[in-house]
């Protein structure tokens, strides 16, 4: 669901990376790629504009070329319903679930990373989060999930296949878990900077090419609060920082300065998580 009008900008259109994975080497491992991925992916779906943090579908967002999603789910009556902190998105687990399987069905050279997380409470459930995902949804659709996997697999291993991770809650005992290092840095305060921001991002990445760096995956974090008029204007616009609104320059939003800082360690798996990805930086993934 798209909310753009005369003061609000349409999003840009995206890049056709259908065949992304298709066309690397079946043999590379997960190791070795960089991929991109939607933060809070399933947020389009809300009317509620400060929470609409992702403006394209799952399968727009895959036929762009994001490989990773971020997919949070509230317990209720047994099964899984599509989140954000309290706020329904309107879909239910499955939902995300046939996009994603309906495009690997047409793409099956591809794979999807899909981590889980266990948002808000719990509502007359008696099943845990891993008791409804395994009988509720991998039950039903055998093979296509992968629970659990290292990242010393090649793509060819995995091909068709969501390989499911655990997130910041829950689904420890049904998914793997990464053990990634993050970059995560979201301060709401009236203090925090697009530039402290940035420099954290920054950092992060550079990190990773350190000689004595020696993580099998790593997350750099896009995203930071944007306030109440939502996310992008940290990720995507370009606003002053915060505690500098009365200087002159304008400072271009995570996206943008990521599309030219940007490196591939090509050693480790390095996800960029992002809100509304420019197509010039799924591009230069």
């Amino acid at each position: 669901m798209l909310l753009c009008s005369p003061t609000i900008a349409c999003p840009p259109a995206l890049p056709d990376h259908r065949y992304f994975l298709t066309k690397l080497p079946e043999s590379q491992q997960i190791n070795t790629l960089a991929l991109i991925g939607s933060h809070d992916s399933a947020t389009y779906n809300t009317l509620i504009f400060a929470a609409q943090i992702q403006q394209r579908s799952i399968t727009e967002q895959l036929n762009a070329g994001i490989r990773v999603l971020d997919i949070r789910v509230r317990r209720i009556e047994n099964v899984s319903a599509i989140h954000h902190d309290s706020i329904y998105l309107g879909m239910m687990f499955g939902d995300i679930v046939n996009e994603v399987w309906k495009f690997l069905r047409r793409h099956p050279y591809e794979f999807v990373i899909m981590f889980l997380q266990d948002e808000f409470y719990s509502e007359s459930s008696t099943m845990s989060e891993c008791e409804i995902l395994e009988n509720r949804y991998i039950k039903i659709y055998g093979n296509l999930f992968v629970q659990f996997w290292p990242v010393e697999d090649t793509i060819k291993e995995h091909h068709g296949k969501i390989l499911l991770a655990r997130g910041n809650n829950g689904f420890g005992l049904c998914t793997v878990s990464l053990h990634c290092d993050q970059q995560n840095l979201c301060k709401r305060t009236s203090t925090f900077t697009r530039t402290a921001k940035w420099n954290a991002i920054a950092a992060f990445q550079d990190k990773i090419f350190n000689a004595n760096s020696s993580e099998s995956c790593y997350i750099n974090y896009l995203p930071a609060h944007g306030g109440i008029i939502g996310p992008n204007t940290i990720d995507n616009k370009f606003w002053s920082d915060i505690p500098e609104f009365l200087g002159t320059g304008l400072r271009p939003g995570m996206n943008y300065r990521m599309i030219k800082y940007f490196r591939n360690p090509k050693n480790t798996l390095y996800i960029i998580m992002a809100d509304n990805p420019l197509p010039q930086l799924l591009d230069k993934m």
